[in-house]
C-alpha cells in the first residue's frame, strides 16, 4: 500500500513538473520557419542589420504602416534603427508586422510571411524567433531572387527586437489551458487532503 502511494505521489510530481515547464516555455524556435508571421505586441521595436551574403542590394521596409517605411539597406551591416513605439505609426497591438525587401538590382519586392504574399508564390523570408524574459527577438533572413534563387536565405538578414511576437496576443485563455489548470489544482488538493489523513 505504501509503495502504491509513493508511486502515485511520484507520478503526480512528474506530471506537475511537466505542466509547469510546458507553460514556462513559450514560442521558442529552434529552427527558422518559412512564411512565419510576426505580430506587434506593443512598446519599442529596434532593427539591426546583420552580415549577409548576396550580390544584390536590398532595402528593408515595414509595410504595415500607411506608406512603406524605409528602415535600412542590407549593406549597412551593424546599423541599428529604433522605430520607437509603432502605435505612433498607426500599427496597433496584434497587427502583423509585415517586413519586406525591395531589391535595387531587379526592382522586385518580397514580403515576409506566407508565400501567397509574393508574386512568385514563394516564401522569401525565414524567421527564427526567441521569446525570452530579456526581450523578444525575431531574425528575418531573406532570399532576394524571384523563385527563391539558391534558397539559402542569407541575402538580407535583419534582427528585430522589442515588442514583437509570433502569435496574436490571446484575449482569453484557451480551454485546454484552463482544463489543465483545473486538473492540476484538483490533484494538489487531493494530495494535500491525503497527507492530512
Amino acid at each position: 500500500m505504501i509503495k502504491k502511494a509513493t508511486t502515485v505521489k511520484t507520478l503526480y510530481l512528474v506530471l506537475s513538473l511537466v505542466l509547469i515547464l510546458g507553460f514556462g516555455i513559450e514560442n521558442a524556435s529552434a529552427t527558422p520557419i518559412l512564411g512565419q508571421k510576426v505580430y506587434y505586441e506593443g512598446g519599442s521595436v529596434e532593427i539591426k542589420v546583420l552580415p549577409y551574403d548576396a550580390y544584390y542590394t536590398s532595402s528593408l521596409y515595414l509595410f504595415s504602416t500607411g506608406t512603406p517605411l524605409f528602415i535600412a539597406v542590407n549593406s549597412e551591416v551593424g546599423k541599428v534603427v529604433s522605430l520607437g513605439n509603432l502605435a505612433s505609426l498607426g500599427v496597433a497591438v496584434g497587427d502583423e508586422l509585415l517586413f519586406g525587401i525591395v531589391v535595387a538590382n531587379t526592382g522586385d519586392t518580397f514580403l515576409a510571411g506566407p508565400a501567397s504574399g509574393n508574386k512568385d508564390n514563394f516564401a522569401h523570408a525565414a524567421v527564427d524567433y526567441l521569446d525570452s524574459p530579456t526581450g523578444d527577438v525575431a531574425l528575418f533572413a531573406f532570399e532576394d531572387i524571384l523563385g527563391g534563387g539558391d534558397k539559402d536565405f542569407n541575402d538580407a538578414i535583419f534582427q528585430v527586437s522589442g515588442g514583437v511576437g509570433v502569435a496574436v496576443p490571446p484575449k482569453i485563455p484557451e480551454p485546454a489551458s484552463v482544463t489543465l489548470l483545473l486538473f492540476g489544482l484538483a490533484g494538489a488538493a487531493y494530495v494535500s487532503r491525503r497527507k492530512k489523513k
